[in-house]
Order: C-alpha cells, then sequence, then structure tokens
C-alpha cells in the first residue's frame, strides 16, 4: 500500500489537472520531469516516472518477496483479500488509462502551439466562402478582470468569438491555440478576441483571471474571458448555437470548435468549425479593407 501510495503521487505530481498549476508545481515539475508548464515530461522525466516505482518495487520484492507473497496467498483465501487485490488491480488500470488520456490532451495542446506552417504555404480562405450580415447574438457577461461585456463593449472592432472551458483538454486547447496563431497575423489595433466558457458552473467569474492566464489571454492585445451565472451563460450560448452535451457525472461537455468573425457593427461575417489560421487571417482582412 505504501507503495502504490508513492507511485501514484508521483504521477499525480507529473500530471495532476489543474487549470492553472501554482508555480511551486511547476517548477517541481521542470526539476523532476522536465516538463514546460503543462506540458510532457522529457525523455528523462519518463525515465524517472517508470523506474521510480518500478525500482522501489523491486527492491520490495527484493528484500521482502517471501513475505509479500505468502501475504497475497493469505490474502486470496480471504474474500476482503480478494475484494482489496481487485480494488489495486482497478485503481492501476484506471490510473493509467487516466494519464494516458492526460498525455493525449497534452500532445493536442502542444500541437495547437507548436511552430506554424509558413503562412503563404497554408491554404487560403476560399474566395466564394460566405459572407453574411447577421446580427450578433447578446452578450452581457463579464470578463476576468470582472468588467460587464455586451456587444457595444466591442463596436468597431472586428471580434473574433469562440467557445472553450478551462477543464478542457481535446478541443480547446487547440481552438485557443488557433485564436493566437491567428492574431499574430492580424494588425492588433482593431481587432479583438472573445471566448464564452462552456461550462459556467466550474468556470465561475471568480475564476476567469486563473482560467485567462493558464490561456495566456495577456499576450493578445485584446482578449476576454467571458462568463456569469449558469442560466445567463447557457442563455447566451443557446442564442449563439454553440452549447455542447454536458455529462453530468464528470461535467465534461462535448462540443463543435466554433469560431464567429464579427464585423465593426456587431455582425456575424463569417462562421467557421475548427478553421485553420490562415482562414481566420484572410477573413479579417477581408473585413478590414471594407469600407467603414
Amino acid at each position: 500500500m505504501l507503495w502504490l501510495a508513492v507511485a501514484v503521487g508521483w504521477w499525480v505530481l507529473a500530471f495532476a489537472p489543474l487549470p492553472v498549476p501554482p508555480e511551486w508545481l511547476d517548477q517541481a515539475r521542470a526539476v523532476c520531469f522536465g516538463s514546460p508548464p503543462s506540458g510532457l515530461p522529457d525523455n528523462y522525466g519518463w525515465v524517472l516516472l517508470v523506474l521510480g516505482p518500478l525500482s522501489m518495487l523491486g527492491f520490495l520484492l527484493a528484500v521482502w518477496g517471501a513475505e509479500l507473497r505468502a501475504a497475497l496467498r493469505f490474502a486470496a483465501r480471504r474474500w476482503w483479500g480478494i475484494a482489496l487485490i481487485a480494488w489495486i488491480s482497478a485503481g492501476l488500470l484506471g490510473g493509467g488509462l487516466w494519464v494516458a488520456r492526460r498525455v493525449d490532451g497534452a500532445r493536442r495542446a502542444a500541437a495547437a502551439y507548436a511552430p506554424l506552417t509558413p503562412l503563404d504555404a497554408e491554404e487560403r480562405l476560399p474566395d466564394a466562402y460566405p459572407r453574411t450580415f447577421d446580427p450578433a447574438p447578446a452578450l452581457g457577461l463579464v470578463d476576468q478582470s470582472g468588467a460587464s461585456v455586451g456587444l457595444e463593449t466591442l463596436a468597431g472592432k472586428t471580434v473574433l468569438v469562440s467557445f472553450a472551458f478551462a477543464h478542457c483538454v481535446t478541443v480547446c486547447p487547440v481552438l485557443i491555440g488557433t485564436l493566437h496563431a491567428a492574431v499574430e497575423g492580424i494588425p492588433p489595433a482593431a481587432t479583438a478576441v472573445v471566448v464564452i466558457t462552456l461550462d459556467p458552473w466550474r468556470d465561475t467569474p471568480g475564476n476567469l483571471p486563473a482560467i485567462a492566464q493558464a490561456w495566456r489571454l495577456e499576450r493578445l492585445p485584446d482578449a476576454r474571458v467571458l462568463s456569469g451565472e449558469v442560466e445567463q451563460v447557457n442563455a447566451v450560448l443557446a442564442a449563439w448555437g454553440a452549447g455542447g452535451n454536458r455529462d453530468e457525472a464528470t461535467g465534461e461537455i462535448s462540443h463543435p470548435g466554433l469560431i464567429f468573425v464579427l464585423d465593426a457593427h456587431s455582425r456575424i461575417a463569417f462562421r467557421f468549425l475548427n478553421p485553420p489560421r490562415s482562414w481566420l487571417i484572410d477573413a479579417v482582412a477581408r473585413l478590414q479593407r471594407e469600407p467603414a
């Protein structure tokens, strides 16, 4: 049991799913495993994660092997022993699946922030892609600074609007990475980014500063993450047609990778599903060439 507790603690240290890990945890991961913030361990980190628990188990088997085998045979003849062995086995299997999921999410996030193909080599937004003039639904939510944000707040700017949540490890890191990459190729003066939470149960207004930090929104010239009361946020999501399917047991939300581009008059000019950054850059460029 001591070995199991130490092994689990070692892996939790490397992969604990915190939206914004405290600074000491980032430093510990960097020292122990060579992990960048919210990233995967380096090669030597994987060696330590595997060899640490295995070497401790090997030591226990070498020193107390006979006693351990006798204890296992004793436990296997009793109902509580069988239940304990089954519980430990299920815990190890579940932990392995949990780590695999975390690794997959971190790889997706790393791919989103990886060096990108030169823009002139990427697919361009088709000339025939539909440009619309639909009025954008209202917002009326609060951002990470506690300010109320409505469409009037964003008037006069080209706005990229998307939907994500802090605990997401699949679609959302890619979306946030795409927004970062797109904004790097857009003149910043008249462009804003708005990310509306899909998870108002956990992404409360009080948590927005930490979420904005985790998503590195401070690196963008005008970027906001919005939340509010659960009913209020859900009404906004429904108006935008952006709601996802929420698992009530786990809180996980499956959702499409939507990004809307609004013109300076707060009209929906373009709708995208998982677009490349080149499409967003081209869409903003087209809008900013239009007469006022």
